[in-house]
């Protein structure tokens, strides 16, 4: 028996084929909920250190709110689960609480992946839990990396050229910094 995690499964064999395949299925269908914890990351750290509005938005930019209050607004979307982005005001805030702001959603995507891939490897659950907490964990982990390597996201209606990944904004802001003359 190869590659086992907590349960009976084989997942490098004929046997554990299906479950792959359900895993896969499993990753597509999270990552629309796998981008809100991230944009969550960056939301909650805004909503502490920024003063005005935030919006939340995962998938296509839609007319339709799921919430609007008093500062917050959530839009989601399922068609381009992928794609999330968080709005908030600059005003007044330092490089310091850009990168804690820009960091916070790769952070909140790396705990997510690693709480889940505790619990896939320290508790035994049964065939189709475990499925589904690959698929979550596999989501995560990809939301994780996609943020983290410094890039240019694929295009979109929002941003035709392509969005700057988070570690690609973080390092833009750092050279920035750096770049500044010191008396």
């Amino acid at each position: 028996m190869l590659t086992t995690f907590s349960s009976s499964i084989d997942y490098i064999s004929i046997e554990g084929l299906p479950w792959i395949l359900a895993a896969w299925v499993g990753l597509v269908a999270f990552r629309p909920f796998a981008t809100l914890v991230h944009e969550s990351g960056h939301l909650w750290t805004a909503f502490l250190l920024c003063k005005g509005p935030l919006t939340l938005r995962v998938g296509r930019k839609t007319d339709r709110c799921l919430f609007d209050g008093n500062r917050i607004r959530f839009e989601f979307s399922l068609r381009n689960g992928i794609q999330g982005q968080t709005e908030y005001s600059e005003e007044g805030l330092g490089v310091l609480g850009k990168v804690l702001i820009l960091s916070a959603g790769p952070l909140f995507s790396l705990a997510m992946s690693c709480l889940v891939g505790w619990l896939i490897l320290r508790h035994s659950l049964g065939t189709w839990s475990e499925v589904c907490s690959v698929s979550w964990f596999c989501a995560n982990f990809l939301a994780f990396l996609r943020a983290s390597i410094p890039t240019t996201l694929r295009p979109n209606a929002d941003f035709p050229e392509g969005a700057p990944s988070d570690g690609l904004q973080i390092l833009r802001l750092l050279k920035r910094e750096g770049e500044k003359p010191r008396n």
